[in-house]
């Protein structure tokens, strides 16, 4: 493995002298300013509760499983013509039918749920496993770097308690929380050097939202050409596979998935509500806003939309990514995935936590080290307000909204990780 991902992965794991070091003061600023930030929120939502404010505006959590409740009938109609398309005549178990907006290798990761007799218990049980290992795996790599044991232990069960992304990814039941461990899993396996692995993990997150093949490129600069081809195989090859159980037959559910895919994403293209400004975080709010001043019609900016962010990622990656430290590649990418697709809620940024680890754990190395790294200060403390809610950022008489100031964040993480190599370079290096 190259040197950069070697010792980019050294950083994730927390490798340095052992003891009871005092927390990174740019990891305590992060620390308290999280804390403040979601302080400020619980003051603003009970400010808003007693003027009187509808509950979905000053409680965004509202109703437990929204989308996972979404598709409780159509998954009584699996395996039929009638799950893709609403047929005329066929049986509805339910009086609401929605078809499966996702493609199809996340339709049938999503059948088990429906199968067990109680979906919410089982979705908070994996959350909640999964959490607890994301909690234990940070805690162990902070005490690795020294940090005392209570710390290690604070910092990321509070910082986790306080996520809104995490909460609303949990309280929504949506099935990100699957796309989120194969795609973060596979982070760790590749800082690993275990390429193939998280090949296989990002080809089958990008086979559940199609956007996480992004992540795919992070293997090139490493000259990983096999573990590509492996990760584009397993994408194709779970898209066959899930189209051939879902039924009844391939041809059925190719153009089903296709239907109900697009003609989402084309719905919210052409979408300009308070529900997507406060919650859709995608650059293409920004893109609507400029096209509502020059008249353009939004139902004709997806084309060129699609074009002009393949050129901005191809150029920036190949260009100007390519030879900096894997840190920056990482941001990138996953910020580019989170920002770029048409439709990208909260629950989405939840894959930014592991661009944000890599940095935290760069900034403790610069400090045991004794050098600053030019930009990561701002990088890391972006982060705070775009994991905070809604509530905090959104109001509507003097224009300000969280879906566009997210956005805006997102776009300034990018340009970040294209200016600031989030190194730690040494006299002695």
């Amino acid at each position: 493995m190259a040197n950069g991902a070697r010792e980019t992965a050294g950083e994730a794991e927390g490798v340095g002298a052992r003891g009871s070091v005092p927390l990174p003061k740019l990891l305590r600023s992060y620390w308290a300013w999280s804390a403040v930030v979601f302080g400020l929120t619980l003051v603003v939502a009970w400010l808003e509760f007693r003027a009187g404010f509808p509950r979905n505006r000053w409680d965004p959590l509202a109703a437990w499983f929204l989308d996972l409740n979404e598709y409780l009938g159509t998954y009584k109609l699996l395996h039929t013509a009638a799950f893709f398309f609403n047929v005329q005549g066929a049986p509805l178990p339910y009086p609401l039918f929605s078809p499966v907006a996702y493609p199809p290798f996340s339709a049938v990761v999503m059948a088990p749920l429906y199968a067990s007799a109680n979906p919410g218990a089982v979705f908070l049980a994996v959350a909640a496993v999964w959490l607890a290992v994301c909690v234990w795996g940070v805690r162990r790599a902070l005490i690795g770097a020294g940090i005392h044991g209570m710390t290690a232990t604070l910092f990321p069960l509070t910082l986790t308690a306080m996520s809104f992304p995490i909460a609303r990814l949990v309280h929504q039941g949506n099935i990100e929380l699957v796309l989120w461990i194969f795609a973060a899993v596979g982070v760790w396996a590749f800082l690993r050097g275990w390429d193939d692995a998280a090949a296989v993990l990002w080809g089958l997150a990008a086979a559940m939202k199609l956007f996480p093949v992004v992540l795919l490129l992070l293997l090139l600069p490493r000259r990983r050409y096999r573990a590509f081809a492996v990760g584009v195989g397993t994408f194709v090859a779970a898209t066959v596979w899930s189209l051939w159980w879902l039924g009844p037959t391939m041809e059925v559910a190719w153009r089903g998935s296709l239907k109900n895919v697009f003609g989402y994403q084309g719905t919210r293209v052409s979408e300009w509500s308070l529900h997507e400004l406060a919650a859709n975080h995608s650059a293409l709010g920004l893109v609507k806003l400029a096209a509502i001043f020059a008249r353009f019609p939004l139902a004709r900016l997806t084309l060129p939309y699609y074009v002009c962010g393949a050129l901005v990622l191809g150029l920036a990656f190949f260009w100007q990514l390519w030879k900096m430290p894997v840190a920056n590649q990482l941001l990138a990418v996953s910020v580019f995935m989170v920002m770029f697709p048409p439709v990208s809620y909260f629950h989405a940024l939840v894959h930014l936590y592991a661009p944000l680890l890599v940095l935290l754990f760069v900034a403790i190395r610069a400090e045991r080290a004794g050098v600053r790294v030019r930009g990561l200060g701002l990088t890391v403390m972006l982060f705070v307000p775009l994991f905070a809610s809604w509530t905090l950022f959104t109001f509507v008489r003097v224009w300000l909204f969280a879906g566009l100031l997210q956005a805006c964040i997102l776009v300034a993480l990018f340009l970040c990780a294209l200016e600031y190599p989030f190194a730690v370079v040494t006299a002695e290096a």
